[in-house]
């Protein structure tokens, strides 16, 4: 879904498909048509916002051929969605990071998907953003992996600025800190690619991680302003339970931060339910629910900071 301000800045809403993860193009499109349609239906909108989550043989196989990447932007224009956010983690599932950013495979991965992020975006969208790891796993990170993995950032934003003067689109690459990870905080993300590149290289805060107290986040959003990284995606937005407090203060005082322009950002928030479960038994309308639930819950708090839902 897209949410206008007042000042004409763009608001993407839109959920993590990862948690009806496809290891192939064929049960990608089928899950958009069994879980993305009748949650936008539920919601009464034309439009709405889909974060891919594409396994490395997938996106190997978009990037060799066109007609089937061709295949997928028709696919989602179809059914009433769009894509302006990817989740870069890898491996076999999106809950089981790939390599570290020390191993060349990582790099090609994510370029993968920042150049089919470049082409699945809708013709009036200049930003793409994609999620990542951060960094590497602290423990098995040696003082000699940090130059490797400073290098292959730095050849990340060559490459990034490269596709932007070919296809006028801005691919933004956020590290989401995470405990027990090369990168844990916003400070420690801003200080190892901040100064890379703040224009494609940035930060994805977890909305869940800075609720429950995991990081400050009025100290983490005036880090962020500081240095002038982006925010390429508040991610893990939902609706509070008894057991999780409400993300709602984070995504407030994130997109006001946002809009105000005290932080740079892309305006990206993602609904994520990855880490939700229902009984086999409901199927797959209990996942819709839940999906459409989070979302117009979003919805409504982005409209009450005064922004419309935009066509």
């Amino acid at each position: 879904m897209r949410l206008l301000h007042d000042d004409g800045t763009l608001v993407h809403l839109a959920y993590n498909a990862g948690v009806h993860p496809a290891e192939d193009l064929e049960n990608l499109i089928a899950h958009l048509t069994r879980y993305a349609v009748p949650v936008r239906r539920k919601l009464g909108v034309d439009r709405l916002g889909i974060g891919l989550w594409l396994a490395p043989a997938v996106a190997d196989h978009l990037v060799a051929d066109r007609i089937e990447l061709v295949r997928l932007r028709r696919s989602l224009e179809e059914r009433g969605l769009e894509v302006v956010s990817l989740n870069g983690t890898g491996g076999r599932n999106q809950d089981v990071p790939g390599p570290d950013w020390a191993k060349p495979e990582r790099y090609r991965y994510t370029m993968s998907l920042a150049k089919i992020l470049a082409f699945l975006l809708p013709d009036d969208v200049r930003f793409g953003s994609i999620s990542t790891i951060p960094i590497g796993w602290r423990r098995d990170w040696p003082a000699d992996l940090h130059s490797i993995a400073s290098r292959r950032l730095e050849r990340l934003s060559r490459e990034l600025r490269g596709l932007y003067s070919v296809t006028g689109k801005t691919i933004r690459v956020g590290f989401e800190p995470w405990p027990g990870c090369v990168l844990e905080t916003t400070e420690q993300a801003l200080e190892r690619v901040g100064g890379i590149d703040s224009e494609h290289l940035g930060v994805c805060l977890d909305a869940c991680h800075l609720s429950c107290g995991g990081e400050e986040r009025g100290a983490a959003l005036r880090g962020l302003a500081l240095a002038g990284a982006p925010v390429v995606k508040l991610g893990h937005v939902h609706n509070h339970s008894q057991e999780i407090p409400s993300t709602q203060p984070v995504l407030q005082d994130t997109l006001n931060a946002i809009l105000s322009g005290a932080v740079n950002g892309t305006a990206h928030v993602e609904v994520e339910a990855h880490e939700w479960t229902a009984p086999k038994s409901k199927g797959p309308a209990a996942l819709v629910a839940k999906l459409a639930d989070d979302l117009d819950w979003t919805r409504r708090n982005l409209t009450a900071l005064g922004l419309k839902l935009a066509a």
